[in-house]
């Protein structure tokens, strides 16, 4: 952003904006006004216990990253994924709001073919929102064909990231619950699991409708509730179907899932 620009539009915007909080359709009039002033692809939040003991949650991804694929990518991320990722190690050592870029070195190949090639993601800022239990992570992405960000554009989000977060964060509150996966992620799951052609045919019943659980991102204890077996049969149906899948976890579930949908 220019130094010597007219703010009184800026404030203005930012105005009408901070109106829409609560409301539908803010997440779009957000990413819409973020772009404004510097180009981003995507943005997703979650919400991290500073002792992992909680785990992870996603709690909003918008802009124009395939909402199907971003869902996918966010559950096996809160599943497992946040525990490898190094932002959030960053992110603890922090008590307040900061703007961070890490270098391709600090992400592992294994991370980065999960959570960026994917998703044809080639760059990410994050804004860090700390409390003294939580992490919010409010992260910016680029995909191929816009390029990375230049340091020009780490200055502009350096000044606007920490403010659409803290109004991403407050829409959250006022809204009083985080969005839901959509209905058409939630569909694909379910035709990807029940397809008798795909590798999940090789599954019973039981073991795809836990599977299909796991995949919409249910902990194993829900399951249970919900089917109302005991989390020792969860565990079990989950031990055997992996054995059938050749696969040990459930980020190796969400790769499986990736690829049979790609």
């Amino acid at each position: 952003m220019q130094e010597n620009v007219n703010w009184r539009p800026f404030a203005e915007r930012l105005t009408a904006l901070a109106k829409t909080e609560g409301h539908d359709r803010f997440l779009d009039q957000a990413f819409s006004f973020l772009n404004d002033y510097v180009t981003v692809d995507s943005c997703a939040v979650f919400k991290v216990s500073v002792d992992k003991t909680s785990g992870a949650e996603h709690l909003c991804t918008f802009g124009r990253l395939d909402p199907n694929l971003a869902d996918l990518l966010a559950q096996d991320y809160v599943s497992n994924g946040f525990k490898n990722d190094p932002m959030v190690q960053t992110a603890l050592l922090s008590n307040k709001v900061r703007v961070r870029r890490l270098s391709d070195s600090h992400y592992s190949q294994s991370y980065r073919s999960q959570y960026f090639r994917k998703a044809k993601l080639i760059d990410k800022i994050t804004s860090i929102h700390a409390s003294r239990n939580v992490l919010f992570l409010v992260s910016f992405y680029r995909i191929e064909g816009q390029g990375r960000f230049t340091t020009e554009d780490f200055g502009d989000l350096e000044r606007l990231a920490p403010i659409i977060g803290r109004f991403v964060l407050r829409h959250l509150r006022l809204s009083q619950s985080k969005p839901n996966l959509s209905d058409a992620y939630e569909q694909t799951i379910t035709e990807l699991v029940e397809d008798n052609t795909q590798i999940f045919s090789r599954l019973s019943n039981k073991e795809r409708d836990i599977c299909k659980f796991i995949l919409l991102g249910h902990q194993e204890k829900d399951i249970a509730k919900e089917l109302n077996v005991t989390l020792n049969t969860i565990v079990t149906h989950r031990r055997r179907f992996y054995a059938k899948l050749n696969i040990s976890a459930k980020s190796e579930l969400f790769q499986l899932a990736l690829i049979s949908q790609n």
